[in-house]
């Protein structure tokens, strides 16, 4: 090596030297600066979290519900026979209608799989669903069974009515199959729980009180847990023949269910604000079309998806956001309103108004409040910006207001009704009549003129008499819960049973009704 060279070698080590330590430096400083960066948003973290926390809501609704001055008597009509075992002996009544034939009958199910017909306070089978069915048919828990049905409008003449009904999974294919993975609450993935089954039966004779007849398959729908199933069937009672509504076949699909015992999440798959599934929906048909996907129904054009340019999209859907919309009824007097009993969560219990393509928000809403996305039990208060996402919000709700001397688990969960247009009780016309079907069991009213979009009508409680003493539904029936259900007959007088006692009830007017002027002339 040269003396040159040497001297070179000499300087450019130097100056690598130099820029080594000042890169050093420079790492140093940037550990530091990140280091100082990631305190940062650790403090801002958790002064998010802390205004979250803050700003979390434990009594959305503190206002108690009100006694009102209206009041009702309970008078039992007939006794179902019981079709249980042990200490569930009594028939599961799950709803009360009428054939709306001019015949005055009334109809009720047992979910356990009979269908009764009610002539002079007299009870008889009318048709034995499960015997129908055989082996496919299954009633595991509660929520599953023969769970509701639907006269048609013309049954009078064409002695059709409709039914659902929980059946094993071998039975047949569903139209409406499950597309995503269904996961327990370990997070194991298992299988669906069922089918729910809408069949059309056609009646040789609609005035016998015996069926006698056919069938058809009309609908399958897949569920992924055995709770939250198929709900309620009904036609516009207020739609005449020649209106775009007449004889369509409204279905309340609940959001599929919850993922195991104990609950660790309800919807786990998100289904009420997924279009692609009927899970969480009101849906909307034509039981006598072909231009479904099975060719065994039709697609009503109105419907407000048809045009989704979106292929995944049902267009059997009316609404959606719904958790568990079990009970619809329409007004048959006023407005016509449709209203939807929705069952709530952790919190609140919500009457909707029935809107053609309305969103009801679950599951990123409960009532008029925001739920976590991940934890349906933590409730926030709804943001600025809330008019840009397009919820319909319901126009009356009660909150989970549970006693503080109550231990254990006390459940709360509204069960709809109708809006009372009888004669029979002149003051209760135009009342919105529904009540708690748990532990709560209170019954309520609302007039049906404040239930309006966009406000929150004021709930009052309704007064019960058992004879002459003023009672509570639970000492009328003697439970620890409800299990009360709402039916109506052809005058719109309205009715109550329960499943804890497989009694048929009639409201009427109680000891503290107001004179009316008119009988006493």
């Amino acid at each position: 090596m040269t003396p040159s060279s040497g001297v070179s070698y000499f300087w450019i080590s130097q100056i690598f030297s130099v820029r080594a330590l000042t890169l050093a430096a420079f790492i140093l400083c940037m550990k530091k600066f990140r280091i100082l960066c990631f305190l940062l948003s650790l403090f801002l973290v958790i002064f998010a979290v802390a205004r979250i926390s803050s700003a979390q809501i434990t009594d959305p609704i503190p206002e108690p519900i009100k006694k009102s001055e209206l009041s009702v008597r309970l008078e039992e009509v007939v006794q179902i026979p019981n079709s249980g075992t042990g200490r569930n002996k009594a028939a599961r009544l799950n709803l009360l209608t009428h054939a709306g034939d001019g015949t005055r009958r009334l109809f009720v199910n047992d979910m356990r799989g009979k269908l009764y017909v009610i002539v002079d306070g007299t009870a008889t089978v009318y048709m034995n669903l499960k015997k129908l069915i055989c082996a496919d048919f299954t009633y595991e828990t509660p929520q599953q069974g023969f769970a509701y049905f639907a006269f048609h409008p013309e049954f009078a003449d064409n002695g059709i009515f409709y039914t659902v009904t929980s059946e094993v999974k071998t039975g047949g294919t569903p139209d409406l199959p499950v597309t995503k993975p269904i996961i327990d609450n370990n997070n194991n993935i298992i299988e669906s729980a069922h089918h729910d089954v809408i069949r059309e039966w056609k009646a040789t004779n609609p005035s016998s009180n015996t069926f006698v007849g056919t069938s058809r398959e009309i609908l399958r729908i897949e569920e992924p847990y055995p709770d939250h199933n198929v709900g309620q069937l009904g036609f516009n009672p207020n739609a005449k023949r020649g209106d775009d509504d007449y004889g369509l076949l409204y279905i309340a699909v609940a959001d599929g269910g919850s993922d195991g015992y104990p609950v660790s999440d309800t919807d786990p798959l998100d289904n009420g604000q997924d279009l692609g599934t009927p899970l969480g929906k009101i849906l909307r048909i034509d039981p006598f079309g072909k231009n479904s996907v099975n060719g065994q129904y039709g697609i009503p054009r109105d419907n407000p998806f048809v045009t989704d340019e979106e292929p995944k999209t049902l267009g059997e859907i009316w609404a959606y956001g719904l958790r568990n919309p079990h009970r619809f009824s329409w007004d048959t007097g006023g407005e016509g309103k449709m209203l939807i009993a929705d069952t709530g969560q952790a919190f609140i219990e919500e009457v909707n108004l029935g809107i053609k393509g309305a969103n009801y928000g679950w599951g990123e809403r409960e009532g008029t409040w925001v739920i976590k996305e991940n934890n349906e039990n933590v409730l926030f208060a709804l943001p600025k910006n809330d008019r840009s996402y397009g919820y319909t919000y319901p126009v009356a709700q009660y909150d989970h207001d549970i006693p503080p001397d109550i231990k254990g688990f006390y459940g709360i969960a509204i069960a709809g009704g109708y809006v009372y247009r009888g004669k029979a009780i002149p003051e209760l016309i135009g009342q919105y009549i529904f009540a708690d079907f748990a532990h709560d069991a209170r019954f309520f009213h609302v007039p049906v003129d404040e239930l309006v979009n966009g406000k929150q009508a004021k709930i009052k409680e309704l007064r019960l008499f058992d004879g002459e003493q003023e009672a509570s539904f639970l000492e009328i029936i003697g439970k620890k819960r409800s299990d009360v259900r709402f039916g109506v007959d052809e005058e719109g007088e309205i009715y109550v049973t329960s499943k804890q006692d497989g009694k048929v009830r009639k409201l009427v007017r109680s000891p503290k009704s107001p004179i009316d002027q008119n009988s006493l002339e």
